[in-house]
């Protein structure tokens, strides 16, 4: 159990409230006045069932305990929480213990890649593939790239024998998980040491080797990485960065691959700004790592990726994402420069650099815009004289320039998709929002028969569970990020959560140093760690839309019930029938304002109003979430270890 879960479980919602608010028993929850705006007609309850809190007067906030704690007492969710759990008798998390434990990990790795590196040298299938990929002894030490033997605990029993223990093994992920304790998740493997940008090995990629003597499955897969853990997480992760950073500040150029072996060859060849993105495609938080180093950005993709309009929408989002951050240090760091580099049909960079080393430098040089690469790839591809081509050429470009955050840009762009498609400049920035609201309607009417074995990992069905949903794909899935900037706080009943969405909004870290001991780093790792595995950008939004409809739904119903509960009570201290005859001609004469206090009946009037709005506003939620795609056969699932 979290802090923050501890310090919830401990408190109790009514008697903390209770203790600034004079509050009284209604049915199954309080009411009382507003300790955030004056008012005399009860419009703030608290449902000690939920744990949450609500003011559906002229405040129209709510949440939980800390919330309330944090806003009553202008205090930030560190030390609301730390004032909550000195209330509970909770004793705050020590980061020294917690910091003590990440230690061990990284020690962890860095002994079993010393132990890998050991065993290379006798290893004869490793070095035969070492040989035959060209990599000299000087790339090979100076990337630490070891053995991992076949046997099933010779790793454990090594690091067993150093002090480690099973349990850390496992949590660093060394280890598989067994009855038995845990057994050696890396078998006759060439190993990759990955490091932070820090130099901390966190994990480990392993390519599996052939061999006669050695039998191996056939759904073994050709590369396996570290499972995401307290120190491995892919999505803030770049192969080589700790080597590369100080070449790609001199070059003002960062190159991304694909493989390790292609990071590799190209340091060994003198081109040491190029790093692999870890297999994922290149996220939010990456871009954000290589925009402090460098202005300019070259994706180097195969001819399908690079060719794919969604590969490259989602691209053009991460860079959209960047301009937009926010805070004074986005502010002062350059928008960052993304480019397509198209390998030839076959070819990997490793291939292409030791083919002709020269060809290199040259090809990333070369390297378009993103934009301006689709729209050659695309108008190459059709015959524009036909006009269902410049249709489908429009189709697939406008999205994609409609990501452009540069106003001069986006208008250049513009001007060469209405000459190539013959379709006029003000035809097409008129189209572009209406396609977009189109393409949105469409990706929640397809999600409707998606497959959630290929699309969508199971779905959490709570509220708790899924504002951590939505948390996990804002953190994770960049090209959802222009949908997650419209909406408040407001949408998370858990303080924990409002405070990572604040955080993500405002583009502030979490980390060890500041928000270990409060429990958020924690937090912040399981969301994390929620698994959310989707194939498309348009499952990704829809899936999104779809937990963002649950969680606003779930907070119109607790406004209807706190204000009926309130209108309620209000009603039975005045005449029956004036409150309607004061609420109607106060609707006909135009009047929205709240009422004045010193009239009760005006009062609950007022309120008899903001009751029917209420129920307006979840009806008409409930039109449109009609046809949301149905995820209520979903359950929570975490990422396992």
């Amino acid at each position: 159990m979290s802090t923050v879960d501890e310090v919830k479980a401990r408190l109790d919602i009514v008697e903390v409230i209770g203790g600034y608010v004079k509050l009284q028993k209604a049915g199954r929850s309080f009411k009382g006045l507003c300790p955030f705006h004056t008012e005399r007609t009860p419009s703030f309850t608290v449902n000690p069932d939920r744990q949450t809190w609500h003011c559906f007067g002229s405040c129209g906030i709510g949440g939980d305990v800390l919330s309330f704690i944090a806003k009553k007492e202008n205090l930030d969710f560190g030390s609301a929480l730390r004032l909550l759990a000195d209330r509970a008798g909770v004793e705050m998390r020590s980061d020294g213990k917690r910091r003590e434990e990440i230690k061990t990990l990284h020690d962890a790795n860095e002994a079993a890649a010393m132990y890998f590196h050991s065993l290379l040298g006798g290893a004869a299938t490793a070095q035969q593939y070492i040989e035959q990929r060209g990599l000299d002894d000087s790339a090979v030490n100076d990337f630490l790239l070891g053995y991992a033997p076949p046997g099933w605990e010779t790793l454990r029993a090594h690091l067993n024998g150093k002090g480690f223990k099973d349990e850390m093994l496992i949590e660093a992920g060394l280890l598989i998980e067994s009855e038995r304790g845990g057994y050696d998740r890396f078998r006759n493997r060439l190993m990759f040491p990955i490091r932070d940008d820090r130099g901390r090995v966190v994990g480990f990629g392993g390519r599996i080797l052939p061999s006669e003597n050695i039998q191996t499955s056939d759904n073994a897969p050709k590369y396996m990485n570290t499972p995401q853990s307290p120190i491995f997480d892919k999505g803030g992760l770049l192969y080589a960065l700790d080597r590369a950073r100080e070449p790609m500040r001199q070059s003002g150029t960062a190159v991304i691959v694909e493989g390790y072996m292609d990071v590799i060859a190209a340091h060994q060849h003198g081109y040491k700004n190029v790093v692999a993105s870890m297999g994922t495609a290149l996220t939010d938080r990456q871009a954000t790592m290589l925009q402090r180093q460098a202005p300019r950005v070259v994706l180097a993709m195969d001819s399908d990726e690079a060719g794919s309009a969604a590969n490259l929408r989602g691209v053009q989002v991460v860079a959209a994402a960047t301009a937009r951050g926010s805070g004074v240090a986005q502010q002062r760091r350059q928008p960052l420069d993304i480019r397509v580099l198209a390998l030839p049909q076959g070819k990997d960079p490793d291939e292409l650099i030791r083919a002709d080393p020269d060809a290199w430098p040259r090809a990333v040089d070369m390297a378009k815009p993103v934009v301006d690469h689709l729209l050659s790839v695309t108008s190459a591809s059709l015959d524009l004289s036909q006009p269902l081509a410049r249709s489908q050429l429009v189709n697939e470009v406008l999205p994609v320039i409609g990501e452009v955050e540069d106003p001069v840009l986006q208008a250049h762009y513009l001007q060469r998709l209405s000459r190539l498609s013959r379709t006029s400049e003000d035809s097409l920035r008129r189209e572009m929002p209406r396609r977009a609201r189109q393409q949105r309607r469409q990706q929640m009417q397809e999600a409707e028969g998606i497959e959630p074995a290929t699309s969508l990992q199971p779905a959490p069905r709570s509220r708790q569970f899924r504002e951590e949903y939505v948390l996990a794909m804002l953190f994770r899935m960049p090209e959802i990020a222009h949908l997650g900037a419209e909406f408040d706080e407001e949408l998370f009943t858990q303080s924990e959560n409002r405070e990572l969405f604040r955080r993500w909004l405002a583009g502030e870290p979490v980390t060890e140093e500041a928000d270990e001991d409060i429990g958020l780093l924690e937090h912040y790792r399981e969301v994390l760690n929620t698994r959310v595995i989707v194939t498309e950008t348009a499952q990704v939004e829809a899936a999104f839309l779809s937990c963002v409809s649950f969680l606003e739904k779930a907070r119109m119903r607790a406004v209807k019930e706190a204000s009926a509960l309130a209108l309620a009570e209000g009603e039975a201290r005045v005449r029956p029938g004036q409150v309607a005859e004061i609420a109607l001609a106060r609707l006909e004469a135009g009047i929205s304002e709240d009422a004045s206090e010193d009239d009760e009946a005006e009062a609950v009037a007022s309120l008899l109003l903001k009751d029917t709005i209420a129920s307006l506003n979840l009806h008409r939620r409930d039109d449109q979430t009609s046809a949301d795609p149905d995820l209520s056969g979903l359950h929570p699932s975490r990422q396992s270890p």
